[in-house]
């Protein structure tokens, strides 16, 4: 009986081995056989779902927010607040896995400057961010009986302020947890006495 294949499995596995190959030896480095070597697969495989190195780095892209977005999806059920700490938290490397994870998006924002399409990702993804953020922000003011989330809707210039400050208060505090600066905990407990403060 021939054995059943989920190609979406496999896509996956091929873009957790590119990552591992940029978080080694940055965009520029990556190789199909590299790639292919690090998966387990044939480079042949990897011309079968990608078709180029060039197709292979912006699927990575995608796949780094579409991993980011269902991490939030995950927080449906909970508050505002909880919510809105999880959008501008999820990015402080707490362990291995994420000081891996945070390296090849920075790798991704460095490719960014000469790569219009990874740009374009990227600037949607932030955007959509900040969006949520001050969705949220308003959200949690109408919760506090401080508003009406409707009332301003996505025009509320105070909300997305706020949220473009939380945003950028944790690009800078990962960058900290990054090199080492700061420890995690520090970052997230300031993240979040700003969130409470917001």
């Amino acid at each position: 009986m021939p054995r059943i294949v989920d190609h979406e499995e496999r896509r996956a596995e091929i873009v957790l081995a590119l990552w591992l190959v940029i978080a080694e030896h940055g965009i520029e480095g990556v190789s199909l056989r590299q790639v292919a070597a690090a998966a387990g697969v044939s480079m042949g495989r990897i011309q079968h779902y990608f078709g180029t190195k060039e197709a292979l780095v912006l699927a990575g892209c995608n796949a780094l927010v579409d991993n980011a977005y269902a991490g939030y999806q995950e927080t449906a059920d909970a508050t505002p607040r909880d919510r809105l700490l999880h959008v501008v938290s999820q990015q402080i490397p707490e362990n291995d896995a994420g000081r891996i994870g945070v390296s090849v998006w920075y790798a991704y924002v460095a490719k960014s400057i000469n790569h219009p399409a990874v740009r374009q990702v990227l600037a949607e993804a932030r955007r959509g961010a900040e969006d949520e953020c001050a969705r949220l922000i308003r959200a949690g003011r109408s919760d506090q009986g401080a508003g009406d989330e409707a009332d301003g809707g996505a025009c509320d210039p105070a909300a997305l302020e706020q949220a473009r400050r939380l945003l950028a208060l944790a690009d800078g505090l990962t960058l900290r947890v990054l090199v080492g600066d700061l420890e995690p905990a520090e970052a997230l407990a300031t993240l979040q006495a700003e969130v409470d403060h917001v």
